[in-house]
């Protein structure tokens, strides 16, 4: 598995950094994306290339934040692909990683945010 340094830019580090900061989270790989997970529920998949980042998360109540500018699928499951120059805030980011996470990880675990 690449390391952190192994990133292209600053924005996939800090998606990565963020994602790592939610209780028990844990980063591994499917296909050629790292995944994170919590509890062993995955929550985000982080794919990047030179051109362009793509950043699957499971939301819900951000839907209407993403749909005019990202491909929403089916169940809340939504892909953010966007070039580097381009990315939205991080702000924004951070928060759809949490909400995702909210949604997907064992209740038991979700609740160690609250401590």
């Amino acid at each position: 598995m690449s390391q952190p340094e192994d990133f292209k830019s600053d924005v996939a580090r800090a998606i990565r950094d963020h994602a790592m900061t939610l209780p028990r989270a844990e980063e591994g790989t499917s296909c050629v994306n790292r995944a994170f997970k919590a509890g062993g529920k995955n929550f985000a998949f982080l794919g990047e290339t030179e051109e362009l980042f793509k950043l699957r998360l499971k939301l819900k109540d951000s839907i209407d934040e993403v749909n005019e500018r990202f491909d929403l699928g089916s169940s809340g499951w939504t892909m953010l692909a966007f070039p580097p120059g381009d990315a939205p805030p991080l702000e924004d980011l951070g928060r759809w990683i949490e909400e995702s996470f909210r949604l997907l990880a064992p209740k038991k675990i979700v609740a160690e945010l609250n401590d």
